[in-house]
Formats: C-alpha cells, structure tokens, sequence
C-alpha cells in the first residue's frame, strides 16, 4: 500500500503541473488572443481536461493514502500502549473536517510515527508529549502552503477571473502551489518509506505481551 501510495502520489504531481501549465496557456491566450473565441475554447478545453484528469488521480492517491495510513494506525496501537490523541476515526476525519484539517492530520501522523520508532518503549503512557520530527513538520508546512494557494486559485476559477489582471494572479498562485505541493510529494515519498521501515524494524510483538508476567498490563479491550 505504501508503495502503490507513493506511485500515485508522483503521477498527481505530474497532473498538477500539467494543470499549472494550462493555466499559463489560459493567461496567454487571454492576454494575446483575447478577441479569438476560438482560441479562448481551446484553452478552455485544455483546462477542464486536465482539470479532471488531476482530479481523479488525487481521489485515487488520497483513496490509497488513507488505506495505508490505516493500517500503519492499526500497526502503532499494537507496537506502543502510548494514548494517541484522536481516535482512529481521524485518521480519515482529519483530511475532510474544515480547518482542522490545517493541523489534524500532522498530528495524526506525528503520533503514529512516535508509535512505530523502535525507540519509543512499548509501556510508554502518552504520544502527545514525544517531539515531532523534522521530516514531518516540512511535509506538512509545504503540503498547507500548496493546499491554501490551490484553493485560492479554484476560487478565483469558480469566480470567474476572465482579465488579464486576475488570470495573472491565478497562474502565479498555482505556480506557488505547484512548487509546494511537489515538495511535499517528495517529503511525502519519504515519510511513507521511513513508517514503513519504522514498522518493519520494530519486534512484532503487541506492546500488551513485552514483560506482561512484570508489568501486569491486560491487552486492550479493542
């Protein structure tokens, strides 16, 4: 899943890309050929099939993102007896609830990563208080820049913009959020890869059965 994850989530930076140069195609034209009905169709055309083009490659990597991240979820719970700080039901709910989902899903990730770390003691109480990791933060620093600029620009698509002054500012919002939003697929690639090798490098063995005669903890009623 990870990999298949990390796949489409290279094809969906190629999709954006191909929809930020549509977009300079769109301002060209308006800017040159703003008389030409025939050319302003062209690139309207060139614009909504891209446009859903990268919008079915981004359900589709979403779709597997979130598989995989639940089950490296399902993976933590058994590794560490550490309290996550959402239920599991976030691990979905924090990418489709309104401005929580600004800081939701880092946390999510944060806690799951802090779970799976070898180094993390499988008694340990609490994630919320382990540090993050750098790789984290900048996956989701770049991932926030590219997701407010891109909303900006389909507001202004849903808008209307049709001047050369407000077609100008779209294209080099989706520029910016071209740019941020391939750094975070990279970051991304890479945190896949590190949970994963986390996961696989850690003892399988449920947190519940490490000095269970010892410690006198019961498995969790899940």
């Amino acid at each position: 899943m990870g990999l298949a994850a990390s796949v489409l989530i290279g094809i969906v930076t190629l999709t954006t890309w191909a929809t930020t140069w549509s977009d300079w195609y769109s301002f060209r034209t308006v800017e040159r050929y703003g008389d030409d009905p025939d050319r302003l169709a062209e690139a309207d055309l060139f614009s909504g099939s891209l446009g859903i083009v990268s919008g079915i490659a981004l359900f589709a990597a979403a779709a597997v993102f979130i598989v995989w991240l639940w089950r490296v979820r399902w993976n933590a719970e058994m590794f560490c007896r550490g309290e996550h700080r959402f239920t599991r039901g976030w691990v979905l709910g924090s990418w489709i609830c309104p401005v929580v989902n600004l800081w939701y899903p880092k946390q999510v990730v944060d806690d799951i990563v802090a779970a799976s770390d070898p180094q993390t003691p499988p008694h340990t109480e609490s994630l919320r208080d382990l540090p993050g990791t750098r790789l984290v933060w900048a996956w989701w620093l770049t991932w926030v820049v590219g997701l407010v600029s891109g909303n900006i620009v389909q507001r202004g698509v849903l808008a209307g913009a049709t001047t050369v002054g407000e077609l100008r500012t779209n294209v080099i919002l989706s520029t910016i959020s071209a740019l941020s939003t391939s750094a975070a697929a990279v970051l991304a690639v890479q945190l896949i890869a590190r949970i994963d090798d986390l996961q696989t490098n850690r003892p399988w063995v449920p947190w519940w059965s490490v000095d269970q005669a010892q410690q006198g903890f019961q498995p969790p009623a899940r």
